[in-house]
């Protein structure tokens, strides 16, 4: 499958993402175009403006101190500038990429290709590579513009054009690219499209349009006959050091090398697209700041380092994505979630006094303790606790009553009710909102160039082979095949399991529903880029959202399934009045 080397292909034939016509003069220019058509996916996947899209107030998240645009965590307003200019920076560039790939399949059979295996190769790539484009177009925005023709030209019109349609489109080009691609690539060009790709694509698209037969056929497809496996150790998937494994069937491939991997994202002017809230600024997959706390900010022996990372705390989880795992048998919980840091420096460590209270209770420190730090590097510093500790086993510490201290080690213990309130809503203050919760460790590199690096060198995965168990299951299951789906579910269950814990990881048919599916889906894909899409073919959006999502529960309504048309594009068509999507 690839799964050594490095990715060579886009930097070594990317040159500057031209898109006219001059491009199909000769082989080596065009290769250049088709590496622009995938340029721009890092635009979006690994990007802050993805996971707002797709994660950010859905049932799992909402956000967190540092978040620059709560409009798409509550849905109270969308007409603040940076929610404006991200959405702005979006359908530019999908719009983009877009045109570019209908440039290229409109010339590519006049292009002087030396090699016709080569130009079959290049046409099922950006027949999927468009494929794509109109589906995060029309699953974002619904039934917007809609062409497969190339403009050179900026067009002050825009058409309506169902997303029945859209997806007529985006299966024909699939089909196309399932009939011209390899089954794998050699590794300098790891990252290009492949046709099981192509066919892991059809079956989530299949599964979206209720085409169930067809998408259990795909997904079974991509699971039976080709070499892509279930690993048995969860944090081994997500390991900075295994980024190609067996799992990954497509991923969108970043270096460390910050010009290489530019976001692509270019304003009106041609200038790269820059923005302090917004950040694309270098490139790479930015995971690994979104979803981390500031956790220097705690002191108790803590700072700022690259092992730890640096901490934008975007979005905070839900308590329903918390107790959505059973972390006694399911690894998912521990591999996807950072629950303890360990002091890494002695002088930011509180120092001990000639007594504490705990409980009203005196206690005497040794005397040799007196003014010594609390914290030696390596310590247990902080431990968030998913079930509840009892008072009695924290122990209160000064100097402040919120923390809770075992009063024999010392460290900080934050349980599921510090951090959360009775109705589910983030136990809400300052502190909480900034570092006073679990956070998402998917997207972790302690192999950062250093301490303020903002990009890292990370995979954007976009097709995993659990997925294809997934969406099998569900397939099957609304096909009434219980049994064949059950099995499905629990080759991925027992695969995630605890080791020794395989049998109580397993399910019967009367445990599957559409919510058990979905909730599977959170404890497997959660910050995957899918699940407000998978709220919203399921029609649970407005019902999951209200239910779990305290922030977003006031504001959410059906409308906003799809999302709003930007001022900018509004602005600029000559019948834009009329064009913004219902309800904004």
């Amino acid at each position: 499958m690839g799964t050594t080397g490095c990715e060579k292909f886009l930097e070594e034939n990317y040159l500057s993402g031209e898109n006219s016509t001059s491009a199909i003069s000769s082989e080596e220019t065009f290769e250049s175009l088709i590496a622009a058509a995938y340029v721009s996916l890092r635009a979006y996947y690994g990007k802050e403006n993805a996971w707002d899209l797709t994660e950010a107030g859905t049932d799992l998240y909402t956000w967190g101190l540092d978040n620059r645009s709560q409009g798409f965590c509550t849905y109270a307003s969308f007409t603040t500038s940076e929610e404006q200019e991200r959405m702005k920076a979006m359908w530019r560039e999908m719009y983009k990429a877009l045109n570019t790939c209908n440039l290229i399949l409109a010339n590519i059979d006049d292009v002087p290709y030396s090699d016709e295996g080569k130009r079959a190769e290049r046409r099922g790539e950006v027949s999927f590579l468009r494929a794509h484009y109109l589906w995060l177009i029309s699953e974002i925005w619904g039934g917007v513009h809609f062409t497969t023709e190339p403009s050179e030209e900026v067009s002050r019109s825009a058409n309506r054009t169902p997303v029945s349609e859209f997806r007529a489109q985006i299966v024909t080009d699939l089909e196309v690219a399932l009939a011209n691609l390899p089954n794998e690539r050699d590794p300098a060009n790891y990252g290009r499209i492949t046709k099981p790709a192509a066919e892991a694509f059809l079956a989530r698209v299949h599964l979206y349009a209720e085409n169930y037969e067809k998408a259990s056929l795909h997904a079974q497809n991509v699971i039976n006959n080709y070499e892509f496996a279930l690993l048995d150790d969860w944090s081994q998937i997500w390991s900075i050091d295994n980024i190609k494994n067996d799992e990954v069937i497509w991923a969108v491939n970043y270096s460390s090398d910050p010009i290489t991997t530019q976001a692509g994202f270019t304003d009106e002017n041609g200038n790269l697209y820059n923005s302090t809230g917004i950040i694309q600024r270098l490139g790479g997959h930015t995971g690994h700041v979104m979803y981390e706390i500031r956790y220097e900010n705690l002191g108790w022996g803590l700072v700022r380092d690259v092992e730890n990372g640096r901490g934008f705390q975007r979005w905070a989880p839900t308590k329903h994505f918390i107790d959505l795992y059973n972390e006694d048998i399911d690894e998912r919980f521990y591999g996807s979630f950072k629950t303890v840091w360990k002091a890494n420096d002695v002088a930011a460590s509180p120092k001990w006094k000639p007594f504490v209270f705990v409980e009203g209770v005196k206690f005497d420190v040794e005397r040799e303790l007196w003014a010594q730090p609390i914290f030696a590097v390596g310590d247990t510093s902080i431990i968030f606790s998913k079930k509840p500790v009892p008072e009695s086993e924290k122990g209160k510490f000064s100097p402040n009553d919120i923390f809770y201290i075992d009063p024999v080690k010392a460290n900080i213990i934050i349980d599921i009710n510090d951090m959360y309130l009775p109705d589910g809503s983030l136990n809400d203050n300052v502190i909480n909102r900034q570092f006073y919760f679990p956070i998402s460790k998917k997207y972790e590199d302690p192999t950062r160039l250093e301490l303020s690096t903002e990009y890292s060198k990370r995979d954007a995965f976009v097709f995993r082979i659990s997925e294809m168990y997934l969406i099998a299951a569900e397939a099957e299951m609304k096909l009434g095949n219980m049994d064949a789906a059950t099995d499905m579910m629990n080759t991925l269950r027992r695969a995630r399991a605890v080791e020794g814990k395989e049998d109580e990881m397993l399910i019967t048919s009367s445990d599957l529903s559409i919510d058990f599916i979905l909730d599977e889906r959170a404890r497997e894909l959660a910050t995957e880029f899918q699940r407000f899409f998978d709220l919203k073919r399921t029609g649970k959006l407005v019902e999951r959202i209200q239910a779990y999502n305290h922030d977003a529960a006031p504001n959410i309504q059906d409308y906003h399934a799809i999302r709003f048309v930007p001022q900018s594009q509004i602005d600029a068509m000559v019948d834009g009045a009329s064009y913004q999507n219902p309800g904004y």
